[in-house]
């Protein structure tokens, strides 16, 4: 009888979560409908395709999540979709409007960036860097189909270890790319409803670096887990790339008066508690706690040294697994 309704209850839990995804889409896919005429016109003609087309995918993919993958694509081509049409997106966002917002950014107050405030543009610099953490999700979503092979779990830990190596290695490129602080939004000492959201933010990119990024990689190589074949990770990868997107799309609506700045931050909000609760099925799952706590204290102790901090939480890793046997 507890298994049976263990079960009914992970039932339940995932029928929950794909209401709450699809409603959520559902309203981002009614606003972009009432907003059709931003996907219009001449200026940035290469943005406005790349943004109709990721619209599209993500559209695909939502449904693949909901559908619990009962859709006549695999995860690897979805996944494959969904990396190369956000990275396009943001490059040609990059190409057709940085030039456009040097203007815009030269009056905008102190150096805070115009991803959720009401009066400032998002900056090409912005732009650049999201680029470059959609190249570290490609990196992270290989890794991850490859954890899930047969051959990896055979694997010796060497080979792990190195695997998770080369997913780590995008961020040798890290400084060729633009660096926004999150502080920039906040330092001045503001405490407007935008500043708080802002800090919240940070604290979810802190724990997703170094816990569902770096922690989950070092626990992979550690205990390989397939999490393709997972609704939840599906689900919270789904949320995950569709934030990278959907602050930018949300706040150039309000900028073309398509949008309410309030109903921005709502939406902001819902995707901010949705992303947040989807992965907490992640962590259960595949993250072993010793080594996310590990790469936590190095992302204080050892700042922007990524590879170094991932090699030692491997060393760490497989000491701590030595000791329990």
């Amino acid at each position: 009888f507890d298994a049976r309704g263990d079960a009914r209850m992970r039932v339940d839990a995932r029928e929950c979560a794909s209401l709450c995804i699809a409603s959520y889409f559902a309203v981002v896919l009614l606003v972009s409908a009432r907003s059709r005429r931003a996907f219009l016109g001449k200026f940035g003609r290469r943005h406005r395709i790349s943004g109709s087309l990721h619209l599209g995918v993500l559209t695909l993919y939502c449904a693949h999540v909901v559908a619990h993958r009962k859709t006549n694509l695999d995860a690897a081509t979805m996944d494959a979709m969904l990396f190369v049409s956000g990275l396009v997106l943001t490059l040609t966002a990059h190409w057709d409007f940085a030039k456009a917002h040097e203007h815009a950014e030269r009056r905008q107050l102190g150096v805070r960036s115009g991803v959720l405030h009401a009066k400032t543009a998002v900056t090409g610099a912005e732009m650049l860097e999201h680029a470059f953490y959609h190249v570290v999700n490609g990196f992270q979503i290989a890794y991850v189909h490859c954890v899930a092979q047969p051959w990896f779990v055979r694997s010796s830990a060497e080979t792990r270890a190195t695997a998770c190596l080369l997913a780590t290695s995008a961020w040798t490129a890290r400084s060729r790319f633009p660096i926004n602080s999150f502080s920039n939004n906040y330092r001045d000492g503001m405490r407007d409803f935008e500043s708080c959201m802002y800090r919240v933010k940070k604290w979810q990119y802190v724990l997703y670096k170094t816990v569902l990024l770096h922690g989950l990689n070092v626990s992979l190589a550690m205990r390989p887990v397939d999490l393709i074949s997972l609704f939840e990770w599906r689900a919270f990868w789904f949320l995950l790339n569709a934030a990278y997107v959907l602050e930018f799309f949300l706040q150039t609506l309000v900028k073309r008066k398509y949008l309410r700045q309030r109903t921005m931050l709502v939406l902001n909000q819902a995707l901010m508690l949705i992303s947040t609760s989807a992965v907490v099925p992640v962590l259960r799952t595949a993250v072993e706690p010793h080594a996310a706590a590990m790469m936590f204290v190095l992302n204080f102790l050892n700042r922007k040294r990524e590879m170094e901090n991932v090699v030692v939480g491997l060393v760490a890793a497989a000491i701590w697994a030595d000791s329990r046997k």
